[in-house]
């Protein structure tokens, strides 16, 4: 940040009094607005104080001009063409349902932005064996709920990336129904709070077990990681429940056969929900927990 013409005058000053040989010239306690009074002085320091004037008021000047600068260049390190993994994500993001576009001599863009055609509000790139994967899903109209795009918006999306994308990249891109995954449990509860079946004895209609996974899971990063450990402190922290002990799990994309869930489940979809044909009302145990 560029110093006042004060501050590099004080400097300057204080540079001096370390020269020896500049011992005879004392400044007077002054600020930078009584230098001009020293123009028609007559004392044997006036010409070497406004000497020290113009040093700092130049001084000052390059500092600004940096420090304009460097604003610039931040500035234009956001609209660089990088071919990054985030700059491949924002693009996704910037996709305009149904608009042209037009190249600007550098790149191809959107003129003008419409946020309202932007459907795209989910997006995660990855690479691997020379192939950018594009995972992207709009919302559904809850604003929360991410669905895939329509045939029809696939194909403009998929379009898109090949025109944006930098030669010989190969983009895949992904937008499909969620993964199914199924939940298996068993819950020690408090039965001072909980009745039999998971629910509040004081509210009734609220199922804490139930509300933490389903929390849990729509609260994951689009192409967040499932976490089994995770899982069970979010029920953890479910009011009635004592001890969580998750049982088998399985999830599927697509038509694919259920497959056993590690430690650890990244969607091929980006997100996931609780298999239909096996809500959690069916697939949790609720044990009464003793010597509470």
């Amino acid at each position: 940040m560029a110093r006042t013409v004060q501050v590099i005058y004080d400097a300057l000053v204080a540079e001096k009094e370390l020269l020896s040989n500049l011992s005879g010239l004392q400044p007077n306690p002054e600020s930078s607005q009584t230098f001009l009074q020293d123009l028609t002085s007559t004392s044997k320091v006036a010409v070497w104080r406004l000497f020290l004037y113009v040093v700092a008021f130049a001084n000052h000047v390059i500092e600004v001009l940096f420090d304009r600068h460097a604003a610039e260049v931040t500035a234009l390190k956001y609209t660089l063409i990088t071919g990054t993994i985030r700059w491949y994500q924002q693009k996704a993001l910037e996709f305009q349902y149904g608009d042209a576009l037009t190249w600007n001599g550098a790149q191809y863009i959107y003129t003008p932005v419409d946020a309202s055609a932007q459907i795209v509000k989910r997006a995660a790139v990855f690479a691997s064996g020379g192939i950018t994967r594009v995972k992207v899903a709009k919302l559904d109209t809850d604003g929360m709920t991410p669905i895939p795009l329509t045939s029809a918006e696939n194909v403009s999306f998929t379009s898109y990336m090949a025109a944006i994308a930098f030669a010989g990249v190969n983009i895949i891109v992904i937008s499909t129904t969620a993964d199914d995954i199924t939940i298996n449990a068993t819950i020690y509860y408090d039965p001072l709070v909980m009745t039999p079946t998971g629910e509040l004895i004081g509210s009734a209609g609220v199922f804490p077990a139930r509300d933490a996974i389903n929390s849990y899971i729509s609260n994951l990063p689009f192409n967040g990681i499932f976490n089994k450990t995770e899982l069970v402190d979010a029920l953890q922290l479910a009011q009635g429940v004592i001890d969580p002990v998750l049982g088998d799990l399985t999830a599927r994309y697509g038509a694919n056969p259920f497959a056993a869930v590690g430690d650890n489940y990244t969607a091929f979809a980006g997100h996931m929900t609780i298999y239909s044909s096996t809500p959690l009302s069916g697939t949790l145990t609720y044990i009464e927990a003793q010597n509470l």
